[in-house]
């Protein structure tokens, strides 16, 4: 009786169904893009975060404590935080725990990356309502110190975080501060001054020379305008009332 290969190619055939099938080079060119894209999106969740996002209460009466702090609810939670100018800093204040946030903090994961390679980088920011919708806002600019009496022509930042913000100091509305000169900002400084509901900005920049130049800006389609008029003036102090928003009751 002759041999038969029958069971031996029904054998074979089974074997070769149950092993992966090899891949074609485009299905293996859309399953590295496909693993990549995974890695990227994951990565950029990762480093830059969703953040803690504000509430939806109505805006809170601002109120200052002292020439350099004032009371209002930054993430429209409905419970006031304090705010500290001289610090530049907000303090987040859930029943026993107290949270510092500095300007710092705001600037995003690709800003803070922008001006890693750059030595004596520094934040300046100042909180106000620069919109008058009643919501504490806050101007933050990221620039480099000056050499000597030589400044520097390098500013990252400068923007306004419209709030209500978060509690990481991030908006999702953001304006511009259009400024011309792109030197080293010493301090900024939101002040109420003629009590109409929008806080103005001054901004005290550097002028060349060891000189500092105060600037005022104010909002402008949709962000903020800086004028090209300064005066050369530094204050440490300030009174009490210098903020521009009336005294806190039980301060």
């Amino acid at each position: 009786m002759p041999f038969s290969t029958a069971p031996k190619e029904s054998m074979s055939r089974g074997v070769l169904a149950s092993l992966p099938r090899p891949r074609t080079r485009r299905r293996r060119l859309t399953a590295a893009l496909g693993g990549s894209l995974v890695v990227i999106a994951g990565g950029t969740w990762l480093l830059l975060g969703t953040g803690p996002r504000p509430g939806d209460h109505a805006p809170m009466a601002i109120c200052a404590v002292d020439g350099f702090t004032l009371r209002a609810d930054v993430d429209a939670d409905g419970h006031l935080d304090e705010v500290n100018e001289g610090t530049s800093s907000a303090v987040f204040q859930r029943d026993d725990h107290r949270t510092v946030v500095r300007v710092d903090d705001a600037r995003g994961f690709w800003q803070k990356l922008r001006g890693a390679s750059k030595e004596d980088m520094e934040t300046r920011g100042a909180f106000g309502d620069f919109d008058g919708d009643g919501y504490l806002d806050l101007a933050v600019f990221y620039s480099q110190q000056d050499e000597g009496d030589s400044p520097q022509d390098n500013m990252v930042v400068h923007e306004v975080h419209y709030g209500p913000l978060a509690r990481d100091l991030s908006s999702d509305r953001t304006g511009t501060i259009r400024i011309r000169s792109s030197s080293f900002v010493y301090e900024a400084r939101a002040i109420d001054t003629d009590h109409d509901g929008r806080a103005e900005l001054e901004v005290l920049q550097s002028g060349g020379d060891g000189s500092v130049s105060s600037h005022v800006g104010r909002q402008d389609r949709g962000g903020v305008s800086v004028s090209r008029e300064g005066t050369h003036d530094f204050e440490p102090y300030r009174e009490p009332d210098a903020l521009g928003y009336d005294a806190c009751e039980d301060r």
